[in-house]
């Protein structure tokens, strides 16, 4: 124990204990929890620290010479790998029963008057004694409160082990006809006769009363050696011995604690844990023992080359040959070369299959429960109603379809003519369901919300930047997002094309630009020529002749990127408006009291994320995009294109280091805006990774 104080503080301390005056501090208690109990551990002054030191020292040397050699804990060349020995030396005897028990709250009951009697046997110095009562006796502070303390030793305290072995040496001097091993307030004693073990068991409850302890029920029973016993975490049954079973799960779980951690970091812990368990519980395992270690280790390190193989942090297998290398448990295998490929190979199957069939599965669920979730409400002339807690749509009168309320998000009624029952309205805002109304021409007209959002403090601050140097650093912040998610999927996208480079270029070199645009106009046009090249280069991955077209465009192609917009349009306008933002105040794009204009906002930095990637997909696979005699988009190719971005929305990505629905990232989006304008933070756009 190395104590770090300065030349001052050791004079000082010096003299207070020549004259008598020192007196120790409170110490400082923490809670403990184990799996039988809380404790309450003490934490001691850094110059209490060092005179317990000194004390300890002295008192081992005084009273250690004359302490049983059944005992075991906390002396000098002892420790619980001699105590085992000693056990199976005292089965061999042929004891064959044994009384297993501990002392009850032995710590916290040891009696400060006999202890003190105890070592006025060997102390004359009555300052020493009145120094260690000062120790017993100091108060705690524990949650802000002082706690007496006029029983027991403080755990945590570097005299409280000698103290304890004095204090049960007693005990130890009373059983010394007798084969026994104690450790701490933990002990066996062993008899070649049940009646014999019992007579002990009566005798020993009395004499404890003399040093006011007794025995923990709960952990007390008398049993034969041939049935089995545990003792130290060993599991002794007639002359064998293995790690008890409880202890091994312990190991295991301690073990599988690392594996979440990074790699390097996996195996600095695992070989200091290997250090922990070389010395006891390596020695003394069994052929079985060890094979169970064996594979806790294998299953471990399998999972944490998988994770940083999976995570990118190493990629060569090489790389993790080295670091396998490292590992200290790979010694306890017969074969190491063959451990580590074993390794290896277990970590690379599993990256490649087992977690693809998880990822698929997970992928599946995930797109069945957000399309069951969001209902497309279509055709001409239909009804939606509430029938028993179902969402019923007729048509004509007659039921088409039934939907459970409770699973229901979101409603799209797409067109016109459509009856919706009060009914519905009522259950909805008591549900908390989104309804979203799109034109036939993929414009989105109206939504119905059903939050408590009060606003209006916010409206103010959204109001006050206007036309401030802030409302330019949001604009630059949207107009930055789009860039870069455009840019990256041009990049991703050039893995396989190998033709846009140009495209890409334009696109940084407009980022590049962005910083120096002076106002919205300025903004905008870097915004515009950057675009075309966008377009440009969609148009090579598509193979088509490609010209953007917003409003009232009649191919099907720019027809299926308006309708997808329009679907995520409603994703964002309910996002803001749950964050309690005004949707009619934006910064890139201009006012307009008859649109939500801050929707045009933050769509920017999700729409070639979450849409374009898709349409250009729905293309890339050959599925038909088809137009009816209006020449708008036919049912069948609304309801493909609608299926992906809904599946597109209910799909993870990363954010902020953690795997987030993209629904929910463009929420936390709208929030991280707000607080932007309320608080005058920085506002980062969300940019998709690949």
């Amino acid at each position: 124990m190395k104590i770090e104080i300065s030349h001052r503080e050791l004079q000082k301390l010096k003299k207070e204990l020549d004259d008598f005056s020192y007196i120790p501090e409170p110490v400082k208690s923490f809670e403990f929890k184990n799996k039988e109990k809380t404790r309450i551990l003490a934490i001691s002054s850094k110059k209490d620290k060092i005179i317990q030191k000194i004390i300890q020292d002295y008192l081992t040397s005084l009273f250690n010479k004359d302490f049983s050699d059944k005992s075991y804990a906390y002396r000098p060349n002892k420790g619980t790998f001699k105590a085992v020995k000693r056990v199976s030396d005292f089965i061999k005897r042929g004891n064959k029963w044994i009384l297993k028990s501990d002392i009850k709250d032995f710590f916290d009951t040891l009696d400060h008057n006999i202890l003190i009697s105890l070592l006025k046997k060997k102390i004359k110095d009555e300052n020493l004694i009145n120094l260690i009562m000062l120790y017993l006796k100091i108060p705690a502070i524990y949650n802000q409160n002082i706690i007496e303390h006029n029983l027991g030793v403080y755990q945590g305290n570097s005299i409280s082990p000698i103290l304890s072995n004095i204090y049960l040496n007693e005990m130890d001097i009373f059983l010394q006809n007798y084969d026994f091993v104690r450790f701490a307030d933990d002990f066996v004693i062993f008899a070649k006769k049940q009646k014999d073990i019992e007579e002990i068991f009566v005798k020993l409850k009395k004499f404890l009363k003399t040093l006011k302890l007794s025995l923990k029920d709960e952990k007390t029973y008398i049993a034969s050696v041939d049935d089995g016993f545990s003792f130290l975490g060993i599991y002794f049954k007639g002359n064998s011995r293995k790690i008890d079973e409880e202890r091994i799960l312990n190991i295991e779980n301690k073990i599988k604690s690392y594996i979440n951690k990074e790699i390097n970091e996996f195996i600095e812990k695992m070989n200091s844990y290997y250090f922990t368990l070389q010395n006891y519980y390596l020695k003394l395992a069994s052929n079985q023992d060890t094979q169970f270690l064996k594979n806790i280790v294998i299953s471990a390190s399998v999972e944490s080359v998988y994770l940083a193989k999976k995570n990118k942090v190493i990629n060569q297998k090489k790389e993790f040959r080295k670091l396998l290398k490292k590992l200290k448990f790979i010694y306890i295998f017969f074969n190491q070369e063959k451990t580590i490929e074993l390794i290896l190979a277990r970590a690379y199957n599993k990256l490649y299959s087992i977690d693809k069939k998880i990822k698929n599965k997970k992928r599946d669920i995930q797109k069945q429960l957000k399309l069951s979730s969001v209902i497309h409400i279509r055709d001409y002339g239909t009804a939606v109603g509430i029938s028993k807690n179902k969402l019923v749509v007729k048509k004509y009168g007659k039921v088409v379809n039934t939907y459970p309320i409770k699973k229901i998000q979101r409603i799209i009624f797409e067109g016109k003519n459509f009856s919706i029952s009060s009914n519905l309205l009522y259950r909805a805002s008591k549900e908390g369901i989104q309804i979203d109304f799109i034109d036939i021409k993929y414009n989105p007209y109206a939504s119905i919300y059903f939050q408590n959002v009060n606003a209006y403090k916010t409206l103010f601050s959204q109001i006050k930047i206007l036309n401030t140097k802030k409302h330019l650093e949001l604009a630059k912040s949207f107009v930055l997002g789009k860039l870069k998610n455009q840019k990256n999927y041009l990049v991703y996208r050039n893995r396989y094309h190998k033709d846009l480079d140009k495209e890409i270029n334009i696109i940084k070199s407009s980022i590049m630009k962005l910083n120096q645009a002076k106002n919205i106009e300025e903004l905008m046009g870097i915004e515009g020529s950057s675009a075309n090249a966008y377009w440009q280069g969609l148009s090579k991955i598509m193979g088509i002749e490609f010209r953007r077209v917003t409003k009232g465009a009649k191919d099907k192609f720019n027809s299926a990127f308006n309708y997808a917009y329009a679907i995520l349009y409603g994703r964002v306008q309910y996002s803001l408006i749950k964050a309690g933002l005004n949707i009619y105040v934006s910064y890139l794009h201009s006012l307009d009291d008859k649109n939500p204009t801050l929707v045009f906002d933050l769509i920017e930095e999700f729409r070639s994320y979450i849409v374009d990637r898709e349409i250009v997909a729905i293309v890339n696979r050959n599925e038909k995009i088809k137009l009816n005699n209006k020449g708008y988009l036919d049912d069948k190719t609304k309801k493909n294109i609608a299926k992906n971005i809904l599946e597109r929305l209910a799909s993870y990505t990363k954010y902020k280091n953690k795997n987030i629905k993209l629904e929910n990232i463009i929420l936390s989006q709208a929030y991280l805006l707000k607080d932007s304008i309320l608080n005058n933070t920085k506002y980062k756009p969300f940019i998709g990774r690949y």
